[in-house]
């Protein structure tokens, strides 16, 4: 269909950037790389302007379905088509490693961006932390860096503080994740329900089952309304507590509160329902898991 509009038209109908990224867009998006890389080359060859936006749909396609290696090769072939990328293009590549957890790779890529002359932003410092904030070697130097940030005039925003939060709880530096959320409120910055359901899972992690329900009411006074993912949490370290009742009594509040439960929720309540002897509670939990389907 793609060539045959341009054979109806003998008036001399050519297809121009628009078109052509509509197409690789469209087979980008059912996962067809290859035919969208050829309309590449084939835009090349009639002499159509190939702009950075068309890249970086494969790119994110790429980074999509987890070939990150990939959105790599095509970022380094925009020279060929004299294009010089432009720090959305960076950013489009180093978040992608981040995100695949080539972290090496991305701090490597992160050096060749400034080598580059692209400047750090709110945004490649957000993303570098956050590849800092994986290992528990380098969480020092995502702090360093937070720290720094001000001087550097990129100020720490509400995604900052929440990629710290999140690195630091699952590293189960749980009084540390706690200080600085303590510290971005001072500052007049909203957590978001990721921040929380963080910091509520790394304490229930730790045991802190008191902590976690204070965090979870305290969430819901500052108006953040608790998701699937919240409450799960919560329920699991109950469950793990040996305080299935209460972890029954949530699922109520969440219920009431217009959360459908999971499956996660529902197979974390039928196990802390079972290791307490529990096992008619267990059942009707069963079948209400099957009634909802």
């Amino acid at each position: 269909m793609f060539d045959s509009a341009t054979d109806e038209y003998n008036n001399g109908f050519r297809h121009d950037h628009k078109t052509f990224g509509a197409m690789i867009y469209r087979l980008v998006s059912v996962n067809q790389f290859r035919p969208a890389e050829g309309m590449l080359e084939r835009m090349k060859q009639e002499d159509c302007e190939v702009t950075e936006d068309i890249f970086l749909t494969i790119c994110r396609g790429y980074g999509r379905v987890h070939r990150p290696l990939d959105a790599i090769r095509v970022f380094h072939k925009m020279e060929k088509f004299q294009l010089r990328p432009t720090q959305k293009s960076y950013l489009t590549i180093f978040d992608i490693l981040v995100e695949e957890n080539y972290v090496k790779r991305a701090i490597g890529f992160y050096k060749e961006m400034r080598e580059k002359g692209i400047p750090p932003s709110v945004v490649s410092l957000n993303i570098l932390i956050k590849a800092l904030c994986k290992n528990k070697e380098t969480v020092e130097s995502a702090f360093q860096i937070f720290r720094e940030m001000p001087n550097r005039g990129c100020q720490p925003d509400s995604y900052t503080y929440g990629t710290l939060i999140n690195g630091l709880c699952k590293l189960g530096k749980i009084s540390q994740a706690k200080e600085l959320l303590d510290e971005m409120e001072e500052k007049g910055l909203s957590p978001s329900v990721v921040s929380y359901t963080s910091l509520i899972h790394g304490l229930c992690q730790s045991n802190n089952l008191d902590e976690a329900i204070e965090l979870l009411e305290e969430m819901i006074r500052n108006g953040i309304e608790p998701n699937v993912f919240t409450y799960s949490s919560l329920m699991d370290g109950l469950c793990k507590g040996g305080q299935s009742s209460q972890a029954m009594e949530l699922l109520e509040v969440m219920v009431r509160r217009r959360h459908s439960p999971n499956m996660v929720t529902y197979s974390t309540l039928i196990d802390g329902l079972c290791k307490e002897g529990k096992h008619r509670e267990a059942v009707e939990i069963l079948d209400r898991m099957r009634l909802q389907g």
